[in-house]
């Protein structure tokens, strides 16, 4: 990115951090959306049944996620995070750096297998991603 395009860029005030309640609620919405993606993939995720199964009113599920694709993609990040403790409780044990690269890759992979429907909506949603979600893109 270039400074003109980084002074260009607007930049919004950051948002105060969520209450203990608030992040719990959050973590069940992302539950949900990556039950029912895994489920039945991108098409399977409808935010009323997102809001219903997670006990929230549509309209809280909008203020934490303005769109499907935000929630996915958002469900994103959260499974990229999951696997990242996982890859710091368990790194890998070849003691070669491209081995464990590899290693590290193998159950990256092995983990979107075990979740097609997941996988495919996740990486759908990427697909539809529009300027709205780029930050959230970008650190995916």
């Amino acid at each position: 990115m270039t400074a003109e395009s980084k002074a260009a860029k607007p930049s919004l005030p950051p948002s105060p951090p969520l209450t203990e309640r608030q992040e719990a609620r959050r973590r069940r919405i992302l539950h949900t959306s990556a039950r029912l993606a895994g489920r039945g993939g991108f098409d399977a995720v409808q935010m009323r049944e997102v809001a219903e199964s997670s006990g929230v009113a549509l309209g809280t599920l909008y203020r934490y996620f303005p769109s499907k694709v935000h929630l996915l993609v958002a469900t994103m990040q959260d499974q990229l995070q999951h696997m990242h403790e996982t890859l710091r409780k368990r790194p890998p044990s070849e003691q070669d750096p491209g081995a464990r690269v590899a290693q590290t890759l193998m159950r990256a992979f092995r983990a979107l297998q075990r979740e097609p429907h997941l996988a495919d909506a996740m990486v759908r949603a990427l697909t539809f991603a529009d300027r709205s979600v780029s930050p959230e893109v970008d650190t995916v």
